[in-house]
């Protein structure tokens, strides 16, 4: 069962948890994508052309992989068509913000937006203080802050983030100077600049835990968009980092031409509007044949095709890998089991491959615990049927019978009969010892030092002693016929002992 569920995913999505990267699958192609992507903040961006032979050559994982191992230097930003064919401006720019919106890890609730936006406001602001037109007391310090910490500069809910409070009270005076200096370095319009800094204020500005901060900045970005706020959005965050939009699960437009002409147009004007973004269009030859090739100008497939890399099937080294990757320990034997045709060799087949292999041996596997219940209900059918065949019985029941029958019956009737021959024995002497020492509080009570007791008193004073010394009762027996004599000494010898002490 456990590598039934690590053969199961058959799709990647971007922007979700990929399954186990196989290193050696489509390594040439994912080697190459990685160096044309590392290119320098300020370098312009490339139009990259993703294409295979056919649907389940790991596309979208090969894309997923990258924005791992690129995703702190680089955004990613996903074109999604609507209605599988359509593509527009709104949709682009929801998508993006939906992705840049989410919660960073550990974050205190801020989003990479907001960490976005005071890059921004510190980028846009470094000029104005360097010619003077922000009066500031230590000019450099402040310099200095705005370019290495512009994330803590532009707190703008830290009590001790005076850059970000004084801004946020003379935003309205000081707004359109910075929308006209970031316009300036994007090279968009100040219309688009100006609405793209006043909206990204207001979320920066919202505490994060505002539970309607993140739908207000979509519903005003996507309301009336066009290409060009698209473009500038991305322009401004090219600005910062390398940015690289992505288009994939293009199927949707197979065949049709129209489509693949207006989403080939709106890439070319993103791009033009955002030179330094990057841009990636994942086909496959049945998509790119039937639709964008019979319909698009040599100029529009030069600008999506700028660096085209192409996958190619598996060969015997890749696929290794690829099953070491998602059955570990099994590659070895599946791969002589598989039986595919060179045609066939490429991830989701081999994958869909195992999975079908796994199915079959379950089914056959699945009859081997049904004769476990019949071999358990065996012996109890032979113990049952025991008592009519005269000859065999008595083997049987002699081997089973005595051991579970005879062994329970001695030790239930030998427990109990310990208890009530040891609690008696306890329970005299407890009752003795209270008896023994009743005639110490006798002789406590009766002063010793007393010389007119009668001769009662003095008999049981004498008889309470030689109980206490643990004389023979015969020796008791001829106390009370001794004369007065003998009586007097006894009693001056008892005196004498207590005087004593």
């Amino acid at each position: 069962m456990v590598e039934q569920l690590t053969v199961q995913p058959f799709f990647d999505v971007l922007g979700q948890a990929c399954a186990p990267h196989a290193p050696g699958v489509n390594a040439a192609a994912t080697a190459r994508m990685e160096r044309v992507l590392k290119s320098p903040v300020d370098a312009p961006g490339r139009g990259i052309l993703l294409r295979a032979p056919r649907a389940g050559f790991g596309k979208s994982h090969l894309l997923g992989y990258l924005q791992q191992r690129l995703g702190t230097t680089h955004e990613f930003l996903p074109i999604h068509p609507l209605e599988g064919s359509r593509v527009d401006a709104s949709g682009a720019i929801e998508a993006a913000l939906r992705r840049l919106t989410r919660p960073l890890p550990a974050g205190g609730g801020l989003t990479s937006l907001d960490l976005q936006a005071r890059r921004l406001f510190s980028m846009a602001l470094q000029p104005l203080v360097t010619s003077g037109e922000v009066p500031c007391q230590d000019r450099e310090a402040a310099l200095t802050a705005l370019r290495q910490r512009p994330v803590e500069t532009f707190d703008f809910h830290h009590s001790q983030a005076v850059t970000a409070h004084w801004t946020k009270e003379n935003f309205e005076v000081l707004g359109p100077r910075l929308a006209l200096e970031l316009s300036r370095r994007t090279g968009t319009s100040l219309n688009e600049s100006s609405f793209w800094l006043a909206s990204l204020f207001r979320f920066a500005v919202a505490t994060p835990e505002h539970p309607g901060r993140t739908g207000m900045i979509i519903q005003s970005s996507t309301a009336e968009a066009g290409v060009d706020r698209f473009a500038a959005l991305l322009a401004m965050l090219s600005l910062i980092g390398r940015v690289v939009i992505v288009a994939d699960d293009l199927e949707g437009l197979h065949a049709d031409r129209a489509a693949a002409l207006r989403f080939a147009s709106f890439l070319a004007s993103v791009r033009q509007e955002a030179p330094r973004v990057d841009a990636i269009v994942s086909l496959n030859d049945d998509v790119w044949q039937s639709a964008f090739e019979p319909a698009l100008s040599g100029g529009l497939q030069d600008r999506l095709g700028e660096v085209e890399v192409r996958l190619e099937p598996l060969d015997e080294q890749s696929l290794v890998s690829l099953l070491e990757a998602r059955t570990p320990g099994r590659a070895g034997s599946l791969r002589h089991q598989l039986g595919l045709f060179p045609a066939e060799f490429y991830a989701r087949r081999v994958l869909r491959k195992v999975a079908e292999m796994d199915e079959e041996s379950g089914y056959v596997e699945a009859p081997a615990p049904a004769p476990a219940p019949v071999a358990a209900a065996i012996p109890t059918a032979i113990a049952v049927a025991a008592p009519e065949p005269s000859p065999q019985a008595p083997a049987p029941e002699a081997a089973f019978a005595p051991a579970p029958v005879s062994e329970p019956a001695p030790v239930a009737v030998e427990a109990p009969a310990p208890p009530p021959v040891v609690e008696p024995a306890f329970e005299k002497p407890v009752e003795v010892a209270p008896a023994a020492a009743e005639p110490p509080p006798v002789r406590s009570v009766a002063s010793p030092f007393a010389e007119a007791a009668p001769a009662t008193a003095v008999r049981h004073e004498v008889e309470a002693e030689v109980i206490s010394e643990t004389k023979p009762a015969e020796e008791q027996e001829p106390v009370p016929a001794v004369g007065g004599d003998r009586i007097d000494d006894l009693l001056r010898q008892f005196r004498e002992r207590y005087g004593r002490e």
